[in-house]
């Protein structure tokens, strides 16, 4: 029998002043997700750290060279199929976040249905899943996530001819989540990565002119005649710069198909490589954001 495939995610900026909130995701088979965390948990205890958080980076040696282990290790499993990981970012200011009195709740919970989704298609034939998001107590996972999910064909064609009637039933691929739960993030050193892979592309759209800004005058430090440019960064954010770079160094080195230069954010064109990284664009004029004290219904 075919093992579980489980789930962990954490979000972040999706309420308050941030101008764009995101969900990440790390999965994979119980087996390898397992062999992750264990890992880990070994780098942490070479560290003496019990937990990390991308927040929480500052300058300290010690933290970012915790923090760029785990980095590496999590897209080394990526790059030979262990895992994947997805991020999905979504801009506040865009035309279907400006309805009023949004809620920001409501909306996190249909990001969260889009990235579920996602995740779920890409791993094509896996249809079991077990679910496991850091805690939040906003959300009731079974009833206002998991239940649409399992509703959700992940294999859904348009048919116009009547013939392909058993191509059809063929096509049918509805995913199971047999668990689902919350777990503390302490405890779980994977849901901690998904708190490092979505703090790094969260802040690359919040803060992606200032970063390149910084890793030009980086490039020039040690130059002859360096033309170094103004960078009105803080310090802490220098710093989360400096795993910003390592997540981009460490993608092309296992090439996973990261773009940055493009846009001055991190994305993705493709999803062969294992690591997903998209903005939501609004899907039409129907697609607004929720309001307060309206049940969202898919």
């Amino acid at each position: 029998m075919a093992e579980n495939h489980l789930i962990f995610s954490d979000e972040s900026g999706y309420n308050g002043n941030h101008r764009y909130g995101a969900i990440a995701i790390v999965s994979g088979s119980k087996s390898d997700t397992k062999s992750l965390n264990e890992e880990l948990s070994l780098i942490l205890q070479k560290y003496s750290k019990t937990e990390l958080k991308f927040a929480k980076a500052k300058g300290h040696s010690s933290t970012l060279s915790v923090i760029k282990e785990f980095v590496s290790l999590g897209l080394q499993y990526c790059s030979i199929g262990k895992i994947k990981i997805h991020v999905i970012v979504w801009d506040k200011k865009d035309s279907r976040h400006q309805v009023q009195g949004c809620n920001d709740i409501e909306n996190l919970k249909r990001m969260y249905y889009h990235i579920l989704k996602k995740t779920k298609t890409d791993w094509h034939s896996i249809i079991d899943w077990e679910f496991y998001p850091d805690e939040f107590s906003g959300i009731n996972w079974r009833n206002d996530i998991v239940k649409y999910i399992e509703h959700t064909n992940l294999d859904k064609q348009k048919h116009t001819n009547q013939s392909a009637l058993f191509e059809l039933f063929s096509n049918f691929r509805f995913p199971m989540v047999h668990k689902q739960g919350e777990l503390q993030s302490e405890k779980y050193p994977i849901l901690q990565l998904a708190d490092l892979f979505v703090g790094i592309v969260r802040l690359s759209y919040e803060c992606g002119e200032k970063y390149n800004i910084w890793l030009s005058n980086e490039r020039q430090r040690n130059t002859l005649f360096p033309d170094l440019l103004k960078c009105n960064s803080s310090k802490n954010e220098k710093s989360k710069f400096k795993i910003l770079q390592h997540f981009k160094d460490t993608s092309s080195k296992y090439k996973l198909g990261v773009n940055f230069s493009k846009n001055k954010y991190f994305t993705t064109f493709s999803s062969k490589n294992g690591i997903v990284i998209w903005l939501y664009k609004p899907q039409g004029e129907y697609d607004k954001a929720p309001r307060k004290k309206k049940i969202w219904q898919p």
